[in-house]
């Protein structure tokens, strides 16, 4: 498939062009929708790759990354509301996808919605615990809180699993 040569090699012009041949040719080929979906999504043509997204999403309900994908397209929109039922969607696929529930944490951040934040970004924390964004963002909800010794803490703790000087290099191999 030449679409997958053009995007590897950076070429997202063509690779467009040939994802988009490919999903008019088969109107069921999922591979093709979502690579453009994340194609436009890369590019911040969110436009684009929600309706992308959307017609891949009404043949494979289910898909296993198209859902969250969607969230990602409209949580860069603002449409909190939206994101947080694709993310709904992505969490019941894959109850530990620590992307959904870190997107989720920065929703209910945004929202100021705290506690549910911290919910979130422990959940991260679970999964994965060297998430740095997480790590970080613990420490901005407990500002925004005005917990100020815990965030101090929580940014120290951050550093701490962030550093990457040669003591502490394993921290920083991803």
């Amino acid at each position: 498939m030449k679409a997958l040569l053009y995007q590897t090699l950076g070429d997202q012009e063509n690779a467009i062009a040939e994802f988009s041949a490919a999903v008019r040719d088969d109107p069921e080929n999922a591979y093709a929708y979502y690579q453009l979906g994340l194609m436009y999504k890369e590019r911040g043509e969110f436009g684009n790759a929600e309706d992308v997204y959307r017609k891949l999403l009404a043949i494979f309900p289910d898909h296993p990354h198209a859902n969250y994908d969607l969230g990602y397209v409209y949580r860069e929109t603002k449409e909190y509301d939206k994101a947080m039922a694709q993310y709904r969607k992505a969490l019941k696929k894959d109850p530990d996808n620590a992307y959904v529930h870190y997107d989720l944490g920065f929703i209910y951040k945004e929202k100021g919605m705290y506690e549910k934040a911290l919910s979130e970004y422990r959940k991260v924390l679970e999964i994965d615990p060297a998430h740095r964004f997480a790590l970080w963002d613990i420490g901005v909800v407990y500002e925004k809180m005005g917990m100020k010794e815990k965030a101090e803490d929580q940014f120290r703790r951050y550093h701490e699993m962030t550093d990457c000087s040669i003591r502490r290099f394993w921290n920083c191999v991803d």
